[in-house]
């Protein structure tokens, strides 16, 4: 079989799921893992033929696929703001928004500063990860609640050899530490729980849904929690960053107002949605 003919069927089976385009980037995901092949030379290799034993594994993961396991799950892995990070059900995939949380945070702090640097809810490690490799010097703590997720962290950082110091915490336990910091930020679940009939089947039925909903009687529990320990624990003129849920984020600039934050600024995502915002310490 040739390559453009394994091609075909996939964007055949597939075309109720993914849009062609996506399909495409999806075969040329596995290509990379099982050729080594760039986006460029998959195109240039169409017309070759491939073994029955390649044409197996590529006909599993089209079934993987059909039954809406992510492709980034199926890979194992994901490009992030300059890391490679490995990914499975048990961490949340992340996301193109979130990178742009890392450049924001990296383009407003001074390079040179040496910081402490606290992630609260950090999942697959990628904020906290992403900003050790481009800032060496600063030190940076992470934290979780669920020990899968750490694990997972770890071994990103083991991988990127990064030294991040991971540990299990539950931001609403009554005892965090009482360490001082020069950013706290956070990427927390936002997504009201009325719309889990509207998400996408390939996060409902294998992301950890702990990682994306929150109560819709309480949606900005997370954002409350970590303001208040943020205003308490950071350094004075001290920056707190976080991603949101856009319908939201108003309501997130009007707690870190509550809160005793300065310098509060919201910044839109490249959808142009509200996403992120920024405060300080006074």
């Amino acid at each position: 079989m040739k390559l453009v003919e394994l091609r075909t069927i996939f964007e055949h089976e597939l075309h109720s799921i993914y849009e062609v385009d996506e399909v495409r980037q999806h075969f040329a995901a596995l290509c990379e893992l099982y050729f080594k092949y760039s986006s460029a030379e998959v195109v240039l290799r169409l017309q070759e033929s491939i073994s029955e034993a390649d044409s197996k594994r590529f006909r599993n993961d089209l079934d993987r696929l059909k039954k809406n396991v992510p492709i980034q799950y199926i890979v194992g892995k994901i490009a992030f703001a300059g890391v490679q990070l490995h990914v499975n059900h048990k961490v949340l995939i992340p996301r193109p928004e979130t990178e742009e949380l890392v450049h924001f945070i990296l383009t407003t702090l001074a390079k040179n500063d040496s910081l402490r640097v606290l992630d609260i809810c950090t999942g697959s490690g990628c904020i906290a990860l992403a900003l050790k490799k481009a800032r060496p010097n600063w030190r940076i703590s992470a934290w979780d609640f669920d020990e899968d997720a750490l694990c997972v962290a770890q071994q990103n950082a083991n991988d990127n050899k990064l030294l991040v110091d991971f540990q299990k915490w539950d931001v609403f336990s009554k005892n965090l530490p009482k360490k001082k910091w020069d950013i706290i930020v956070s990427n927390p679940p936002y997504v009201p729980e009325v719309l889990k009939k509207t998400t996408q089947p390939h996060v409902i039925e294998h992301e950890p849904l702990h990682a994306i909903f929150v109560p819709d009687e309480n949606p900005l529990y997370f954002y409350e929690r970590i303001s208040q320990y943020a205003v308490q624990q950071l350094t004075q003129q001290g920056n707190l960053f976080f991603e949101g849920h856009a319908p939201f984020m108003d309501s997130v600039k009007n707690i870190l107002q509550h809160t005793g934050f300065s310098d509060i600024v919201l910044r839109n995502d490249f959808r142009t949605n509200p996403r992120f915002i920024h405060a300080c310490k006074p």
